[in-house]
């Protein structure tokens, strides 16, 4: 079985590189979910945009400010967590 490889930049809290990216699942202003090699992966924060994306190769590059980088084993817990952040927004207003 072949070794799956990822790499995560991060610079300044603003720029983020990722590599072994095969989709992106939604993205808004606070929340991108992407479905890389070796699972889920959720980028959140403000104003959030994606500069580049690059399927073939598996690569995304994303700005904005970046708060929370957080790894998910499936699509389901991403699902849940992403209902649950934003019923607590709701509350919070």
């Amino acid at each position: 079985m072949a070794e799956s490889r990822q790499r995560l930049l991060l610079e300044e809290r603003s720029q983020l590189a990722l590599t072994g990216v095969k989709a992106v699942d939604s993205f808004d202003e606070q929340l991108i979910a992407l479905d890389s090699e070796l699972g889920g992966v959720e980028i959140s924060g403000e104003g959030l945009q994606i500069g580049s994306l690059d399927l073939d190769q598996g690569r995304v590059e994303i700005s904005g400010r970046i708060d929370s980088v957080a790894f998910v084993k499936s699509r389901e817990e991403r699902s849940v967590r992403h209902k649950s952040k934003k019923a607590l927004s709701r509350l919070l207003k």
